[in-house]
């Protein structure tokens, strides 16, 4: 999954969305093109978030499993998509204070995204809690030079992966990110990788039988962790004293990023969809408003 390509330009183009190693293998649910799922975004140089700057430098943040009450099973089958426990968890409520906000340097940016993810890890944990499922915080690690990721190239113009086997995500710190860390369209790029790392917890791996299934189901995928990744926002935003010229910001650039502008596989949705998952997330900060998979085609085209 990743949240596809984003433009500050209308009609500024992108590549490598999806990467998928060749294996098939099937579930109850129907889906059999799984294959090898890396979930990474590519993202245009100036709205690119982590690093071409200081090449070389390679950070590794390991998060430890977490331990605590019994969860019941993750659902697998259908229903895991769409009846999944998470839509009934409720609200995001866990409080996420104001973050460090220094600029001008990797290491500020790393410490920024640090400290998001640390706000990631006590919200999801706590919902994933309520939902009754288990939960294990990602590893993350930040690059400020393209290297391998996920078992494959770092592909161009690409500033987030999430590896699902590792559970890790994978940032790269670019001069936009050290310009500004607390930028919300790179909060948005990381609550969606966060929410790649809730699906694969949650038990929302899909696969198809062909391609034209397997492109219907990124968009479900893609789209719900718009929404995810827009929920966790909506529930920190105020905290973070954003504005509400901010958010509109990121929903012009969503708005201008959809598949009919970037990216011709039609992996991620309309700009006009993505819009409105994200907007419906925001809204409610809760995952109930993310259930993508019993959304009619017209919603997810």
């Amino acid at each position: 999954m990743d949240a596809g390509c984003l433009s500050r330009m209308p009609d500024a183009g992108c590549r490598g969305n999806r990467r998928r190693a060749d294996k098939w293998e099937s579930d109850a649910f129907g889906f059999v093109y799984r294959f090898c799922r890396v979930w990474h975004h590519a993202y245009p140089p100036h709205v690119a978030l982590l690093a071409r700057a200081l090449a070389g430098l390679l950070f590794t943040v390991t998060a430890h499993a977490d331990t605590g009450a019994a969860s019941a099973p993750v659902p697998t089958g259908p229903k895991a998509f769409t009846h999944n426990p998470l839509y009934r968890s409720g609200k995001l409520t866990v409080p996420c204070g104001r973050q460090p906000e220094d600029s001008g340097s990797v290491t500020a940016a790393k410490k920024h995204l640090t400290a998001m993810l640390g706000c990631l890890n006590a919200s999801w944990s706590a919902q994933l809690k309520k939902a009754h499922l288990p939960f294990k915080k990602p590893t993350i690690r930040f690059m400020t030079k393209p290297s391998r990721a996920c078992g494959s190239t770092w592909a161009k113009n690409t500033t987030g992966r999430y590896c699902t086997d590792e559970r890790q995500m994978v940032i790269l710190i670019d001069d936009y990110a050290i310009q500004d860390p607390a930028d919300p369209v790179a909060l948005h790029l990381i609550a969606h990788e966060y929410a790649h790392h809730v699906q694969n917890l949650t038990g929302i791996r899909p696969v198809a039988y062909t391609k034209a299934q397997s492109l219907v189901q990124s968009r479900r995928e893609e789209l719900q962790a718009d929404c995810l990744g827009a929920a966790f926002m909506g529930s920190i935003w105020a905290s973070q004293e954003y504005k509400d010229e901010d958010w509109k910001d990121v929903v012009d650039i969503y708005r201008n990023s959809g598949d009919e502008k970037v990216n011709k596989e039609r992996t991620h949705g309309t700009g006009k969809n993505r819009v409105a998952w994200l907007q419906k997330g925001f809204a409610a900060a809760s995952p109930a408003a993310c259930n993508t998979w019993t959304a009619p085609a017209s919603r997810i085209a």
